[in-house]
């Protein structure tokens, strides 16, 4: 696959350029979500004549504010699932989709500091395992491949199976050795690594880098080290990630910009490109 860029489609917003590859669909809980499925639709068949693709994950927004929140009850959840399975699922025939990240619980959609999240894998609740499971196989409903965010719950709800893969948020924030600001546990983070390859790698795993969470402590402005022997390009290789937000962090984005550092690009982009 490649780079990708996130962007953001919110409800009452105007929407003509919101469409990337990759895409947060920002919704009010509980309401009239017409408009923003009708920008969706047109865009995705905009960009999809173009041969543009898109990774579509849904969030929450408190109206009349600019702030990401978290889920509703699941008496409104669910439905909302519902209907975007739907939307997603008939998007799919004018533009690609080649995967569908979760989405809906936690902020930004990220499956953390929700009501039915507070918790990853084992550590959750069994009610909030069901609910989990309950809005990714509603999304497998619409006939796409859907990504989790954390490792411990995928094991937890699917254990093994590559029917479902993973997104990660926080690639390399703590280098090659890290912990991805919490993806993989920091008590057992051999264990959740080899799971993430197991189920993930080369099954659509991708995401974004980031340096402000968990063991944010990697350097993104040192190029030599980004694009040397322990850099991400090894990390891409040995994860098989096949794209990458490259937005950021910040000096990601920076290196991504600077024309001194286009054989190390096109050496990122080659190793992205290499995994599906």
């Amino acid at each position: 696959m490649g780079f990708t860029r996130l962007l953001l489609l919110a409800a009452a917003a105007q929407n003509a350029l919101a469409i990337g590859f990759s895409t947060y669909t920002i919704i009010f809980e509980g309401q009239d979500h017409t408009a923003i499925i009708d920008d969706f639709n047109t865009l995705a068949q905009n960009y999809g004549s173009q041969g543009v693709s898109v990774i579509p994950r849904v969030c929450y927004q408190t109206p009349g504010t600019q702030d990401i929140t978290t889920e509703p009850d699941t008496s409104v959840l669910f439905p909302e699932v519902t209907q975007f399975a739907q939307v997603f699922e008939d998007a799919s025939s004018t533009i690609n989709i080649p995967v569908i990240q979760a989405g809906f619980l936690g902020q930004w959609g990220e499956w953390h500091d929700g009501q039915y999240c507070q918790n990853q894998g084992t550590a959750d609740t069994t009610a909030d395992l069901a609910i989990k499971k309950q809005v990714v196989d509603t999304l497998l409903g619409s006939g796409l491949k859907v990504a989790m965010r954390y490792p411990s719950d995928h094991s937890a709800i699917y254990n093994g199976s590559r029917t479902v893969t993973l997104h990660d948020d926080c690639i390399f924030d703590g280098g090659l050795t890290g912990y991805d600001g919490g993806t993989f546990p920091s008590d057992d983070r051999q264990t959740w690594v080899d799971y993430t390859i197991q189920v993930a790698g080369g099954n659509t795993f991708g995401g974004e880098g980031c340096n402000n969470a968990g063991d944010a402590n990697y350097d993104w402005s040192d190029y030599t080290d980004v694009c040397g022997d322990n850099g991400i390009i090894t990390y891409i290789n040995q994860m098989e990630i096949a794209y990458m937000n490259w937005e950021t962090p910040g000096p990601f984005a920076a290196m991504i910009e600077d024309s001194s550092q286009a054989t190390c690009v096109a050496n990122i982009k080659a190793a992205l490109a290499s995994h599906n």
